[in-house]
C-alpha cells in the first residue's frame, strides 16, 4: 500500500502536535518498515487545485499572511512555510484519493484537513483536503465517496 507522505507536512513553526503526527509516524516507518507499505512524497496542490473550492482572498491570505486574522483563522499563528505545507499535506490527500481508486487502498499522513470553510480556516484546519480529495475522486470516476470523521476533538 502506497502512504503519502512529505517532510513539508510538518514544514511550518506552527507548534501543533497534529501537524507533527506524520513526521513521527513517518520517522517510525523508516525505522521499523511494514511489508507492503511504502511512503510516497505526493505532488503539492497548486492555487489552481485550492481555488475549486476555497475563496481566492483567503488562499491569498494563507499565502501571504495578509490580513493577519484571516490567514490565522484555523487557530495558529502564521508563517511563511505554512503556504508549502498545505500545498503538500493536501496534496497527499488528493494523492491517496486517486490511488485508492485506481489500486483500492492507500493513505496519507497528512492532517488538519477537514474542517476549513470555504473562505475561512476553522478547528486547526487550513484548507479543506477532504473536500478537494472527494471531488477530486468524483472527477477520476468514483460514483460516490465517502468520508468517515473519527478525529480527536470536538466536531465542526
Amino acid at each position: 500500500m502506497n502512504v503519502f507522505y512529505s517532510p513539508a507536512y510538518a514544514g511550518s513553526q506552527v507548534s501543533f502536535e497534529t501537524t507533527r503526527k506524520a513526521r513521527w509516524i513517518a520517522e517510525s516507518l523508516v525505522r521499523s518498515p511494514i511489508a507492503g507499505v511504502q511512503l510516497i512524497p505526493p505532488e503539492p496542490l497548486g492555487e489552481t487545485d485550492l481555488l475549486k473550492i476555497h475563496d481566492a482572498g483567503y488562499v491569498q491570505a494563507i499565502r501571504r499572511g495578509l490580513p493577519r486574522w484571516l490567514a490565522e483563522s484555523q487557530g495558529f499563528r502564521w508563517d511563511a512555510a505554512l503556504w508549502p505545507m498545505v500545498l503538500a499535506s493536501n496534496g497527499g490527500a488528493v494523492a491517496a484519493a486517486r490511488e485508492a481508486l485506481a489500486q483500492g487502498v492507500s493513505g496519507s499522513l497528512s492532517s488538519g484537513l477537514h474542517h476549513a470553510r470555504r473562505d475561512l480556516g476553522v478547528g486547526f484546519c487550513t484548507f479543506n483536503g477532504l473536500a478537494l480529495a472527494a471531488g477530486s475522486a468524483l472527477d477520476s470516476g468514483a460514483v460516490s465517496v465517502l468520508i468517515l470523521d473519527l478525529d480527536a476533538h470536538w466536531g465542526g
